[in-house]
């Protein structure tokens, strides 16, 4: 049970950071839907500072997260170079991006017509981050980190946390009726549910099938782990879908945000706990 909770610094980075960018990047591809002006968009320019905040903690968890002398800490200071360079200049580019555009767009001064292409510029640095984020660990020397069950999990994380903070942005705002909203959020929630749930699902048969006897151990050392976070990743799905379908507003989403917390956080602690070469 050490093991699993050595990887909290880690799991709050990710967590953080991979929800904020899913929500930039669900809002880049809505940006044709933002209300054209009022009191809605700036409802939705308040509330942008959400997934700007959830980046900058994100960063700040890394940070600590690095000076730690856990397995983890240790394979992901391995990583070559290149990949840890890029990672990095991803994360810091996309930081400071996303930031910018919260404190602009929470202090009311956004030009309309620069609105979208910075808003889709900020949730392109999003994927790129997360490309990068995951590159790093797929190349961190852990042979049941080296699949594409690593990048599955991480992008998936990103697309279901992101479209349920995306449409609670939206919903306050009263803007889910614009232009195909629902629909994209819907889209975003799904392929996010089934990305994040199958990449653990795989992470956790390859530990099995890897490590033998060991590998059994370290599955029930973060067996609860495993559980609570996809059924977590799950209850994100439905509470967003019922957001999104649903007439009556309020709590849905309020939930879908909160399990999509909670759910990244245990799947990421299990994946950090879940490393065969620290046996």
């Amino acid at each position: 049970m050490e093991a699993v909770y050595a990887g909290v610094p880690w799991a709050l980075s990710t967590m953080f950071s991979l929800t904020g960018a899913g929500a930039f990047m669900a809002m880049a591809v809505l940006a044709d839907a933002f209300p054209a002006e009022g009191r809605r968009l700036a409802s939705i320019d308040a509330l942008s500072l959400m997934p700007s905040l959830a980046v900058v903690l994100g960063c700040v968890a890394a940070y600590f997260a690095l000076q730690d002398e856990t397995a983890a800490a240790f394979l992901l200071r391995g990583v070559d170079g290149a990949a840890r360079y890029a990672a990095v200049g991803a994360a810091g580019a996309f930081a400071v991006a996303a930031l910018a555009y919260g404190a602009v767009a929470v202090s009311g001064r956004m030009p309309s017509r620069l609105r979208k292409p910075l808003l889709r510029t900020v949730g392109l640095l999003g994927l790129l981050f997360v490309c990068a984020l995951a590159a790093a660990h797929v190349l961190a020397g852990d042979p049941v980190w080296a699949t594409a069950a690593t990048p599955a999990q991480m992008l998936g994380c990103a697309l279901l946390g992101g479209s349920a903070l995306a449409a609670l942005l939206f919903e306050n705002a009263g803007a889910l009726e614009g232009r195909g909203a629902k629909g994209v959020l819907a889209a975003f929630a799904a392929a996010g549910a089934v990305l994040g749930l199958g990449g653990l699902a795989a992470h956790v048969a390859m530990v099995l099938g890897t490590a033998g006897a060991a590998g059994v151990e370290l599955v029930r050392a973060a067996s609860t782990h495993v559980a609570v976070g996809a059924l977590c990743l799950a209850a994100t799905l439905v509470f967003t879908l019922m957001a999104l379908r649903l007439k009556e507003t309020g709590y849905h989403v309020v939930i879908a945000v909160a399990c999509a917390f909670v759910g990244t956080f245990c799947v990421r602690l299990a994946f950090y706990a879940l490393q065969v070469s620290a046996l």
